[in-house]
């Protein structure tokens, strides 16, 4: 077992196909109890009955809070702007391969980049395939459009990844709209992030493929990347916000110093969620697992078997989101890890 991180059965893991997502797979399984739910007619129900934290006004506020991330054409661009006619001056920089002349302080110049975007924490990490997918999906918001295979070039070898800190008040708050909010702007400052330091890394001479949830498994990347560990809850946990965290990445070619994994925050995390049992506990659905002992395989066509670890159930977990019409972070919030001092109930949220 390598660096004794995380543990693998290689007679079964196999790369993860993206179309068993569930954000994928509620699209195109007709089997699923979620099958094509697209909220909107709870949504308006909700909004006739205006219950609180479901009002209206809710709903607009969550809503507004994804459209940099749905609408910035360059989010998920693997070249970027060219718009060279418009932009001569990117043109020029990309021309020629910056020049570096000390690795470690480069290094830190360019986490201070991805910081001044507005990351709060940022990791890298050499490639590991086993974390690409297998296949990528394409989705509308309301059809699955197929699959698709993932080449990036030979020169691609590492991978910068980042954590966005959500809005722990407004987390809090869960699993009302305002908390949903909270995830969409961590989406929508994500966006923001890997575009800027997309562009920055490209116009140093180098490639960048930036990524959301799309390309590759985030949380194993960030694990690799030193940002936290695993927990109970199937998320990524980390020393500074629990998982209170979005996770954006871009693939590149850029010269950089790896960091590993937090091995010693890994230990304590794994030590700590054999006795926590608090997010497992607080779920609506129990999705997820009340083990006392990690598993190599899952329940459902939307885990991917072969690493050692908590399995949640995907299929449990997105039953509950069609029934509120919104996402739910009760699994973060409860977790001691979560860096908040003072959780806010619905009616005092407006009021701070």
């Amino acid at each position: 077992m390598e660096k004794n991180f995380y543990e693998i059965d290689e007679n079964i893991y196999q790369k993860f196909d993206q179309k068993n997502d569930m954000f994928c797979r509620y699209l195109w399984d007709k089997d699923l109890e979620t099958y094509q739910n697209n909220f909107a007619d709870d949504m308006l129900n909700n909004i006739k009955e205006n219950n609180e934290g479901y009002t209206h006004f809710d709903y607009a506020f969550s809503k507004a809070s994804w459209t940099v991330y749905n609408r910035f054409p360059f989010t998920f661009s693997w070249e970027g702007d060219t718009s060279f006619e418009e932009d001569w001056y990117g043109y020029k920089l990309r021309e020629q391969k910056y020049q570096i002349k000390d690795l470690a302080e480069f290094t830190v110049k360019v986490k201070k980049v991805a910081k001044f975007y507005g990351a709060s924490l940022v990791g890298i990490a050499k490639l590991d395939e086993k974390w690409i997918y297998q296949k990528a999906a394409k989705r509308s918001a309301r059809k699955f459009l197929g699959s698709y295979p993932i080449h990036f070039s030979e020169n691609i070898d590492k991978v910068i990844v980042m954590a966005v800190e959500m809005d722990p008040q407004g987390l809090s708050t869960t699993p009302t709209l305002p908390a949903c909010a909270a995830t969409g702007l961590g989406y929508s400052k994500m966006a923001f992030i890997i575009s800027c330091l997309g562009e920055f890394i490209r116009n140093l001479g180098y490639q960048a493929i930036q990524c959301g949830n799309d390309t590759a498994l985030s949380i194993p990347l960030a694990v690799d990347a030193g940002l936290g560990a695993l927990g109970r809850n199937g998320l990524l946990v980390t020393p500074e916000y629990g998982s209170g965290v979005r996770i954006c990445k871009i693939f590149t070619d850029l010269p950089l110093v790896l960091d590993g994994p937090n091995v010693n925050f890994i230990s304590k995390l794994s030590d700590f969620c054999k006795r926590c049992f608090q997010c497992a506990e607080i779920c609506e659905t129990k999705a997820i697992s009340f083990k006392s002992e990690l598993d190599f395989r899952g329940e459902t066509i939307s885990n991917n078997p072969g690493v050692k670890k908590y399995y949640i159930n995907p299929e449990k977990c997105f039953e509950f989101w069609a029934e509120n019409t919104s996402d739910c972070s009760k699994c973060i919030t409860i977790c001691p890890f979560f860096n908040i001092t003072k959780p806010l109930a619905i009616d005092k949220f407006w009021k701070e």
